[in-house]
């Protein structure tokens, strides 16, 4: 059994627990809100490249350069396969594709300034 002092001392521990992890909760928020704010500054470019579709895709309908370069940009700001398939108008199978190149790249890129 636990002596008064001992549940006081737990008790502060865990009060100090909480504040903590009201305060990572609040962090969290903040990021997540200024991760949303950077993906709508991305939107408008990228809706200009969607709303030319000829400008993101070849005629066959596969991203062309300046397409990979605005789903890599999407990837880079956070957005999902989902959100990227959706968004860019291409398969889920053909974001996740472009999502483990993007990660391939970005650690290949890590290695190299190593």
């Amino acid at each position: 059994m636990l002596d008064r002092d001992r549940i006081k001392s737990v008790m502060m521990r865990l009060m100090a627990l909480e504040r903590k992890a009201e305060k990572l909760a609040e962090t969290s928020r903040e990021i997540a809100q200024e991760a949303a704010a950077l993906w709508e500054e991305l939107m408008p470019e990228t809706q200009e490249e969607l709303d030319n579709q000829g400008k993101i895709k070849r005629p066959d309908g596969r991203l062309n350069d300046a397409g990979i370069r605005a789903v890599n940009a999407a990837f880079a700001s956070g957005a999902t396969v989902s959100e990227v398939a959706r968004r860019f108008e291409i398969t889920p199978s053909a974001a996740s594709g472009r999502r483990k190149i993007w990660l391939a790249s970005k650690a290949e890129g890590s290695a190299k300034s190593k």
